[in-house]
């Protein structure tokens, strides 16, 4: 179980095994009626001691649509988030000196994670599962991509609808996709010392980067991506957009020219959209399961995020 600065709530959990695969997704929750609600659902599975060892948070796990378990934690009304002990850097600028008469080289070492900030999940029902998180957890779309040509909505980015109060732009991404599974996490950081100090030591540790740094367009996120052993994707990032329930749905074609702002040229594997034979058969398996599966949605998606945003470069 590992925890990130910025709290002591667990943010990520690993256990030992024989393969690789995904557990499931944890959230958050505050309203004792909200849990007691989800409670009473079909399935639903409670853990009135919780699954976090010492810390006696009840949970109650439900399934999403796709058959991935969902946890919902309820925290106490007497909980305290307790704030880590950070170290804020001071950054002049033309006009604004906030730093004076001090030099400031960066610290080596591993990237501090402060908490996990979102999660891609790849759907072979994408508006069923969308619609769920909408239904069950009181979601609201932040951007919806939609496809050039049909027009159909192929991602959509997931907030948390806090009224008033400002929350992350995207907390769930929901994507079109071959097979379910989790196609990457996000782990929030300081700033963007941070992020490229994490990009140097793992280049130091020998390992490949994924893409980046760069900055995204929905979300705004300065990001840096990474593949773990499995090989699935994992992001530092920094910088986010902060939205209220005053900011309306916006609509989005879909291409790599909106993934991203600036930073180095998506790499032509970065987006996994080649049919492989554990993908064939999990398409398979959706097919006679009788899940409505979009093939032609899947192909168009597949051309339109094959096209170089910047035709000079040869993918």
């Amino acid at each position: 179980m590992f925890q990130g600065y910025s709290s002591d709530l667990p943010c990520w959990s690993l256990e030992k095994a024989d393969r690789d695969f995904l557990l499931g997704f944890g959230l958050y929750i505050t309203s004792t009626e909200e849990f007691e609600r989800l409670k009473r659902m079909d399935g639903a599975e409670v853990w009135p001691l919780g699954r976090f060892g010492t810390e006696h948070f009840p949970t109650v796990t439900i399934k999403d649509p796709s058959g991935l378990p969902v946890d919902a934690v309820l925290l106490p009304s007497s909980f305290e988030k307790k704030e880590k002990g950070k170290k804020y850097r001071n950054w002049n600028s033309d006009g604004k000196i906030l730093r004076k008469n001090k030099p400031q080289p960066y610290d080596v070492g591993p990237p501090k994670i402060n908490r996990l900030g979102h999660a891609v999940f790849l759907k072979q029902e994408f508006l069923k599962n969308a619609q769920w998180y909408c239904d069950v957890f009181g979601m609201i779309p932040s951007d919806i991509q939609i496809l050039p040509e049909s027009k159909e909505p192929v991602i959509a980015f997931l907030r948390c609808d806090l009224g008033e109060e400002f929350t992350d732009h995207h907390t769930i991404v929901i994507a079109s996709g071959i097979d379910d599974r989790l196609e990457h996490c996000a782990f929030e950081l300081e700033d963007l010392d941070e992020v490229a100090k994490g990009r140097e030591w793992l280049l130091k540790k020998g390992w490949k980067p994924a893409w980046g740094i760069g900055r995204h367009i929905l979300g705004s996120q300065i990001f840096d991506y990474q593949r773990d052993p499995s090989g699935m994707l994992v992001e530092h990032y920094t910088d986010g957009d902060k939205f209220n329930d005053t900011v309306p749905v916006g609509l989005h074609p879909i291409s790599r020219e909106s993934l991203y702002q600036w930073g180095q040229d998506m790499p032509e594997d970065f987006l996994d959209t080649e049919l492989s034979l554990d993908k064939l058969i999990q398409l398979v398996k959706g097919f006679f399961s009788g899940r409505k599966i979009e093939l032609r949605k899947l192909m168009e998606l597949k051309k339109v995020v094959g096209l170089s945003p910047r035709s000079w470069i040869k993918y």
